[in-house]
């Protein structure tokens, strides 16, 4: 039996490092993570233990504490256990060698394929993580990671480096800081078209079915075929015996996380020369093992074998003391959870995009004008001089409050209609403006003509000109005009420097105008940009300075005019973001992916995040709207069908995409008849979450329905379907195009044929569950797990289930985790010439005449669409009929009916078929989002 309670170590973070504290063993420790069985968005991680406190060093407002001061709110708490195998854990800045011998076995000459299984503290940290090498010209291959996230393979066909080769992942690894994951690298030496290629992969683990590519293939550096040396020299795991990468642009550390396998295979797919899995070679505080291909690998410096698994990183938010009557025993129950929970306490909106964007670029000067409807003048954003309005001009005040650029940015100052205006702001001095500047202005509705008077740093005097810039805005003409001044004590002039015809700016929509100045030794550059486009340039003949301030006005006294909001006016140095990038702000970034929406933002309010997954698989958003930080994150995870969740090893957010669901290998493979399944143990066979009916909405635009009109969860009557199930989402999204793409994944998942398996118990306390301890601590929200070898009751197949959340129980007694799921059947889609995943199915086939038990050979009869094929390099595949699997291995007869010849009871179902049983594809390819 396994020995209750598991080895726990408990840590709180003070004085710089973590501490070791100790929880009582007699109550049980427990985590929640993700989504609960019945929920829709991730919960913030949640757990619950008691500290022994009879010291009273956990009561924060004790002075005789010796924690006095350094425990209290918050206070950072990592939970881990000890269990099941080692992995290599390489501490970060540690001086740490894994190696092993040069060896015959090691002699790769040709074509070469390399896994890695790693989950490194940082993806975009350059790394080197294996390499075989020895000084004196014996260079033959290693793998890294380079600065910018990608992987890199290279080797030398000499030994030397001036002969060595090398090729680059075309995109980042897509994964979230300490996520454990395969990496790949594979070279053909010889493509047979004059050349060699490299192809990285990703992928679960290192015999996995499904290998993800890691972008495009790879023709390395150099011409030509290739070949790799025959070294003299030991094999590396992470440690660099080369510190820089082959272009010499980077230089690169030791590994730094935890590794848990490494293959290299002569050739392709070919012979296992080193096979490295630390949780079946290794005990923990080993220093040496052997792998499975005899390879002995020495462990020194600070890289140790540790099986220890961190459950949690959280917050303590409260230390409520307790004790018994007798006083004696005094304990703290304490509720850690993750940082989500904090995030979500205020129920402030976050500021809009725009706000956010400009303050974290670091402006010289900003005025938002989103002041109250009581305000006299508009703050500075930096806490500068306010911007306000000029008591000698002017017929009406401006409107504090009443204005609307859009929906997703807060109210600005209105300017009203047939009256005339200015607003004066004074800019702090800047000496680095003086090599460049932009000034920013935002506005909507205009329906009265504006203008932006700015003026330079000159005094006005001899040798020190004053120049103005003055930006007009008219209506009647539909331009934009930029007059240039220059003036002194003696002599002034003004000339017009542009005048942009047909600017589009007066049509009631919102509007971004930048003015650019560039001084140069000559002259001053100028640019103006609508609308983040740039649309007219030139020189000015004075040389410009830096600003000193800026006004908007609005003149339309005596005429018929509307009311314009403006704000936001903005004054930048040199180093300004571009105007597309303002505008793009503007706009609440449209178009912007899921998950880069959630790192955005979370870098925008100081949140640390990473994501899993590649943005240009994910969903494209809407604009951005006012919405809590948390609300704001859900909403992209939302539309993209992916999630948000806090690192478990890390006070940190990270996000999963969707496409990071897709034809997974499972992480834990269950077989039910080896009674590793605990009660209870109840698939239901509902309709919970059936939607065969589906409407999405795009925020602020269309729609796109998808109904399931014929099949067994069609809307149909029973027994033809199961009757109309009609839903209805309202999703941040791009383009209106999208809405129907997004309803037809959603039906296609609420469609799912089979049972829910809400919840899964596993008890580590059983022998049979806990030799899969490795398995099941690696699993996280969003894996795979696959059951085997149910009861017939349950269906014919294997059964896959995406892990929703978990709830785990450490105490004397119970050792479980309860995994809530959701289908994963759905989550299995058609990839292009990938064997069975790329099949398509007929429009509908049936049994041309009854079959027996016995038969491998019947008749199939095609009622709508194409018939089967015939090639033979389409053989074998599978169909199900009946709920039995066979293997179809020849078809004859280019007409319906044709002639299968089959291998029966493929999935143990043994049964005769009558005429008209439907005949399908076991695996039939459905498209991806």
């Amino acid at each position: 039996m396994v020995s209750l309670p598991p080895p726990r170590t408990s840590e709180l973070l003070y004085d710089g490092q973590w501490n070791a504290i100790s929880l009582r063993e007699s109550t049980a420790l427990t985590i929640e993570r993700g989504v609960s069985s019945e929920g829709s968005r991730a919960n913030p991680m949640a757990a619950e233990a008691t500290v022994d406190n009879r010291s009273g060093d956990f009561s924060p407002r004790n002075p005789n504490s010796p924690l006095y001061g350094k425990i209290g709110r918050n206070t950072p708490i990592r939970l881990s256990v000890d269990a099941g195998g080692p992995h290599l854990d390489m501490t970060a800045g540690g001086i740490h060698s894994v190696s092993t011998p040069d060896s015959a076995a090691l002699d790769i000459l040709g074509d070469i394929d390399v896994r890695l299984d790693v989950a490194l503290l940082d993806y975009v940290d350059p790394q080197m993580l294996a390499i075989r090498w020895a000084a004196g010209g014996h260079l033959h291959w290693a793998l890294a990671m380079g600065a910018a996230g990608q992987l890199i393979f290279w080797w030398s066909p000499t030994g030397l480096p001036a002969a060595q080769r090398w090729a680059e992942s075309t995109i980042p690894v897509p994964a979230y800081q300490g996520q454990r994951l395969v990496l790949r690298a594979t070279l053909d030496v010889n493509n047979g078209s004059g050349g060699c290629g490299v192809r990285f992969y990703t992928s679960n683990n290192l015999n996995a079915q499904t290998w993800t590519p890691l972008g495009d293939p790879v023709t390395p550096t150099g011409a030509g075929t290739t070949s790799l040396f025959n070294a003299t020299a030991p094999l590396y795991i992470g440690d660099n015996q080369v510190s820089i990468t082959p272009d010499g642009t980077s230089g690169l550390s030791r590994l730094e996380g935890r590794v848990y396998g490494l293959q290299v295979r002569n050739g392709i797919g070919g012979t296992l020369v080193v096979d490295v899995d630390t949780a079946e070679q290794a005990d923990p505080g080993d220093t040496s093992f052997t792998d499975a291909a005899g390879r002995v690998w020495s462990v020194t410096g600070t890289a140790v074998l540790s099986n220890r698994h961190i459950r949690m990183v959280g917050e303590v938010p409260a230390w409520p003391p307790s004790r018994d009557l007798s006083g004696n025993d005094r304990t703290t129950t304490i509720s850690p959870a993750g940082i989500m929970r904090r995030l979500d306490t205020g129920k402030k909106p976050l500021d809009s995009a725009l706000l956010r964007f400009i303050r974290t670029n670091n402006p010289i000067e900003c005025w938002p004008l989103t002041d109250g409807k009581l305000a006299t003048r508009g703050a500075s954003l930096l806490g500068g001089s306010p911007m306000t309005p000029r008591l000698d001009f002017g017929s009406k005040a401006v409107e504090w409050g009443a204005g609307t650029l859009a929906e997703w940015i807060e109210p600005v100052a209105r300017f009203p209609a047939e009256t005339d205006g200015v607003l004066l702001g004074y800019t702090p001095n800047s000496a680095a403006a003086a090599s460049g500047w932009s000034v920013d202005m935002f506005f909507a509705g205009l329906g009265t003509e504006q203008d932006l008077l700015i003026t330079d740093r000159g005094n006005g005097v001899a040798g020190n000109t004053r120049q103005t810039w003055y930006l007009a805005f008219i209506l009647g003409s539909n331009e934009i005009r930029l007059t240039g001044s220059s003036a002194d004590d003696v002599s002034g002039s003004s000339t017009l420097l542009t005048s942009i015809t047909s600017a589009g700016i007066f049509d009631d929509d919102m509007h971004h105008i930048r003015l650019t100045i560039t001084p140069g030794g000559s002259n001053t550059a100028w640019d103006i940009y609508v609308d983040g486009v740039l649309r007219a340039f030139g020189t000015y003949a004075p040389i410009g300075k830096a600003v000193r301030s800026i006004q908007p006005g609005w003149w339309a006294s005596g005429v018929t005019s509307g009311t314009a909001s403006n704000g936001y006016i903005t004054y930048w140095g040199p180093s300004a973001p571009s105007a597309a990038a303002v505008y793009a702000a503007f706009l609440g970034h449209p178009g912007e992916a899921a998950g880069t929406r959630v790192l955005r933002v979370c870098e925008e309010v100081g949140v640390s995040a990473s994501m899993f997954g590649v943005a240009s698989e994910q969903t494209p958003m809407g604009f951005q709207r006012l919405e809590t930080m948390l609300d704001t994150l859900n909403t992209a995870a939302k539309a993209d069908i992916g999630y948000v969740l806090e690192q478990r090893d890390d006070r940190a957010l990270i996000y999963r995409g969707r496409a990071t669901l897709y034809n997974q290998d499972p992480v834990i493979t269950l077989d039910f008849t080896e009674g590793v399944i605990s009660s209870p143990f109840r698939p239901t066979d509902d309709d919970k979450d059936t939607q065969n009916d589906v409407v999405v909405h795009r925020e602020g635009g269309s729609q796109g329905h998808t109904v399931l009109e014929e099949g067994r969860m069609s809307v149909l009557d029973p027994p033809d379907g199961v009757g109309r199930y009609d839903r209805e989402h309202t999703l941040s999204l791009a383009e209106d195009s999208q809405t129907r793409h997004l309803a037809g994944w959603i039906m296609h998942v609420g469609t799912y044929d089979g049972l829910r398996y809400t919840k899964l118990t596993l008890n580590l306390g059983n022998p049979r569950v806990y030799a899969m301890v490795n398995d099941i601590l690696r699993a996280d929200v969003g894996d795979k797990i696959r059951i085997t070898n149910l009861p017939d009751d349950y269906g014919p197949d294997d059964v896959d289930l995406i892990i929703r959340g978990y709830v785990e129980t450490m105490g004397e007694e119970e050792w479980s985790i309860t995994f809530n799921c959701a289908p994963g059947g759905p989550w299995s889609v058609g990839v292009v010439d990938e064997g069975e995943s790329s099949r398509i199915d007929t429009g509908g086939s049936q049994l041309t005449s009854g079959i027996t038990t016995s038969a491998t050979s019947m008749s199939v009869t095609t009622t709508t669409g194409r018939p089967w094929t015939t090639s033979a390099g389409d053989m074998p595949f599978d169909i199900t009929v009946g709920g039995e699997r066979m293997t179809v291995t020849a078809v004859s007869g280019s007409t319906s009916p044709q002639a299968f010849t089959v291998t029966r009871s493929v999935n143990g179902i043994v049964k005769s078929h009558l005429a008209g049983t439907s005949v399908e594809l076991a695996n039939s390819l459905f498209v991806a989002l």
